[in-house]
């Protein structure tokens, strides 16, 4: 289970929580996000109460704050900083104070405050509200220190600037109880409040004669020696002159006076002072530059304070979530997620609510590579599903269907070991063609041509020998964090491989290709496009009229080179498999291969190292199909043109949601491509079980000689709207098939006596199916199904934890194959 260090080292990658560089930049940790917000809203009362819960001295520092917060703002360079400091004055004095301190108990620790200077009194207006007694030693007037440093607090005429700010907040100190007192500011008065008070603070700007050199001090605590603090020095600028900033020397008061507490109160002056955060990355392509609005007066109107902080950017990351369908669905970002899943991690029993969110990560990586500081959402959901399973709390139903098609896939209806019986007895080939179950599903009559193509391209090369492999390559394991599962399916692959003589493999399917590469790393896997792409095309007629681009390579001189299925669109989109983003040699072979068989590709906004998931990875189209399709969805829209896919669930996945989507063996293979290959939707679950089967029986018989069984003829009738449904629930032909010859077998069924219909029970593992049939003849007549996947208690001997997690499956929305059809 990932422990706090763990979980913290992984959210600080997520920087949507640091705060803007406005808000870092000033001293006052003022958010300034939120006062913009308020003020575009038209709403100054309420972004006064802002700046009077974190400024000190809010009408002074109005009047005069420099705002540092400009310096940095990332619209400095799209049309000009936002006016930060005009819109507080203007806020200020449109609104009147919005609120009073609560009254508190006096502390029993006194504090003093040798200077009147802004460094002095923003400490007492910090150390005052918390009900410190405060005693603020001065020369002259109160306020004599302050009006020469910054003259321009004078009350002078009768416009807009007239309000007296600085009698407003001198006031309002007085009736926080802070104490003035006129005195002669030297070492004497010093030695006297050291020895007095619990803390003292020497104004550097108001008296300059008992403060040490700055470099003197820490710079963060401002601690100088026993209880005594200093702050509040002038800045000195490069030629050598003194200049007073307001903010910083204010900042520093502030500083001093928390310092101050922690001397009264016996704790380390620096531990957590400042929490660590990355900065927060904003992204600013696509934004354009909007002009500053500049006051038509002294000070914004209400309509041009309003237009001001609209320009606002509203700065923050959220560049992860923006793009993907599933950090979307749970209304946050990334560090919230890692803290519910940790928080899920901890339950030892009862609900685990963020199963939803561990489970309907797509694992494809996109977020870690649009994230400036690489936050990987499949890092966390993986390992969280890792521990889930070792300690027995993913629920059952979460991939249990998946995990049953990948048996399906390498069982002996499907799976096949091809060796090449054109070698020599005792040879070992070369390569091992590994299509992967799912393009073995879908295009079989495909699978077999490249087969064929492969032969006898590589009988005349230096690396003879082509064997063939049926299977899955055990990623759905992978991805459920089934690791002893996975382990234990990579042995047998790697059993057969070397039974084979350890060739190299290509492979047709990227998540294969990466499962393989994990598993049998000494094994060289490469795509089937490389291996393509060096080879040369497969020899095609050329249609009657030819595209610009094929009659460029026609001209070529290689006729390989020239030709592709008629009907295709004129332009692709390309749709990069996400588990191929990064690889390079994969990409590359597929946009060569397109184009040399005629076709004219364009890329979509994301591509390559960057492309989004079609909903297939991680399992999501099992644990949550509405998800997945969204996902489907979601990618199909970001593609402007007919897209062309080299995986060939993104090709299925995109079309089933709609989109025109083409694969590149389509384009490899004109001959045995529908003609609206494209808008067809790809087979459904139970068809792709039997296309594995059938594509299996045709190799073996071409290939081997051998005929296998053909399956025995289905005795019950199903229409295509109870077809569709029974998809949607995960259930099977064979399913079906099975649950009614039970039912009838054993008489775990009864009669309807309403409309005749028979309902039966079928549980060959763990999961039901309920069928609701009626006879017709030597057939039967399906009219429902529902099927679910979790435990009864009283019906076996499992551990009640099942049937909580199951039952936490459903509640989360996650229908259809987990178990929502009971």
């Amino acid at each position: 289970m990932m422990d706090q260090k763990r979980l913290h080292e992984i959210e600080a990658r997520c920087t949507q929580e640091s705060p803007p560089r406005c808000r870092e930049a000033c001293p006052f940790d003022l958010d300034v996000r939120a006062f913009m917000a308020r003020m575009a809203e038209g709403r100054p009362g309420d972004a006064r109460k802002l700046v009077e819960r974190h400024l000190p001295l809010p009408g002074i520092m109005a009047r005069l704050c420099d705002a540092p917060c400009e310096n940095v703002c990332l619209r400095r360079d799209l049309g000009g900083s936002v006016a930060m400091h005009g819109l507080e004055l203007a806020c200020m004095l449109a609104a009147g104070p919005q609120g009073r301190p609560l009254p508190l108990p006096p502390k029993r620790f006194s504090i003093a405050i040798l200077g009147a200077g802004l460094a002095g009194l923003a400490a007492a207006w910090d150390l005052s509200r918390k009900a410190y007694p405060v005693t603020v030693y001065h020369a002259g007037t109160p306020s004599q220190a302050v009006l020469e440093a910054y003259p321009q607090l004078r009350n002078e005429g009768d416009g807009a600037l007239a309000k007296d700010f600085l009698a407003e907040d001198m006031e309002l100190l007085v009736r926080q109880k802070v104490r003035f007192v006129a005195a002669e500011l030297d070492q004497a008065l010093l030695d006297k409040a050291a020895a007095e008070y619990a803390g003292v603070l020497v104004d550097a700007g108001a008296a300059p004669a008992l403060a040490p050199a700055p470099a003197d001090l820490d710079e963060e605590t401002l601690h100088w020696r026993d209880a005594v603090c200093c702050a509040g020095w002038c800045s000195v600028t490069p030629t050598g002159h003194n200049f007073a900033s307001s903010s910083r020397q204010a900042g520093q008061g502030r500083r001093a006076a928390q310092t101050l507490e922690r001397l009264t109160s016996g704790v380390s002056l620096t531990a957590a002072r400042n929490k660590e955060q990355g900065p927060l990355h904003t992204d600013l392509r696509g934004i354009a530059p909007v002009p500053r609005v500049e006051p038509a007066a002294a000070v914004y109107a209400a309509d041009d304070a309003v237009a001001e902080a609209a320009r606002c950017l509203q700065c923050q990351c959220m560049i992860c979530v923006r793009e993907c369908v599933y950090l979307q669905k749970y209304k946050g970002y990334p560090r919230v997620y890692a803290r519910q899943v940790h928080n899920n991690a901890s339950i030892v029993k009862g609900l685990h609510t963020a199963n939803a969110l561990i489970n309907g990560c797509a694992l494809c990586g996109q977020c870690e590579e649009l994230c400036p500081e690489n936050f990987s959402m499949a890092e966390l959901c993986l390992s969280a599903r890792e521990d889930m399973v070792e300690r027995g709390y993913m629920p059952p139903a979460a991939h249990e269907f998946a995990l049953e098609d990948m048996e399906s896939a390498s069982g002996p209806e499907c799976a096949l070991v091809l060796p090449d019986t054109s070698l020599p007895s005792g040879v070992a080939p070369s390569w091992l063609f590994f299509p992967g179950c799912q393009l073995a599903a879908s295009r079989g009559e495909q699978v077999a041509r490249v087969y064929g193509l492969l032969r006898e391209r590589m009988a005349a090369s230096s690396e003879p020998g082509v064997a063939l492999m049926l299977s899955c390559c055990g990623i759905p394991a992978r991805w459920a964090g089934r690791a002893s599962l996975f382990a234990e399916h990579s042995a047998k692959l790697r059993q057969t491989w070397e039974h084979l003589g350890k060739p190299r493999i290509m492979a047709a399917c990227s998540s294969c290709l990466a499962a393989l590469r994990e598993s049998l790393p000494e094994a060289e896997s490469l795509s089937l496009w490389e291996v393509m792409n060096q080879m040369g095309l497969p020899d095609r007629p050329l249609p009657s009229s030819l595209p610009q681009s094929d009659e460029k390579a026609a001209s070529s001189g290689d006729p390989a080179m020239a030709g592709c299925c008629t009907g295709l669109p004129e332009v692709f989109s390309i749709q990069d498999p996400c588990t191929a983003r990064h690889d390079s040699a994969w990409l590359t072979a597929v946009r060569s291969l397109a184009q040399r068989a005629g076709a004219r590709i364009e890329e979509p906004r994301l591509t390559g190292a960057s492309t989004a998931c079609c909903g297939y990875g991680g399992l999501v189209w099992c644990a949550q199909p509405e998800l997945a399709d969204a996902m489907a969805a979601h990618r199909s829209a970001e593609l402007p043109h007919a897209g062309l896919a080299s995986c060939i669930m993104c090709r299925d996945r995109m079309a089933a949601s709609g989109k025109e989507c083409w694969h590149l063996l389509d384009l490899l293979f004109p001959a045995c491509a529908s003609p609206d290959g494209g808008k067809e939707k790809g087979p459904g679950l139970s068809a792709r079980r039997a296309n594995r089967a059938a594509l299996r029986r045709r190799l073996m018989r071409d290939w081997l000689g051998q005929d296998a069984p053909e399956p025995g003829k289905e005795r019950v009738i199903i229409s295509a709207e109870m077809l569709t449904r029974l998809e949607e629930r995960h259930i099977l032909l064979e399913d079906i098939e099975a649950a009614v010859a039970g039912a009838e077998a054993s008489g775990h069924c009864f009669k309807n006596l309403e409309n005749g219909h028979i309902l039966g029970s079928w549980r060959p593992r763990q999961v039901t199916f309920w069928v609701e049939y009626e006879p017709q003849g030597e057939s039967f007549i399906l009219h429902d199904a529902w099927c679910h996947r979790m435990v009864v208690p009283g019906s076996g001997g499992h551990e009640a934890v099942d049937v909580i997690n199951s039952h936490q499956c459903c509640t989360d929305g996650q229908r259809g194959g987990q178990g929502g059809q009971s």
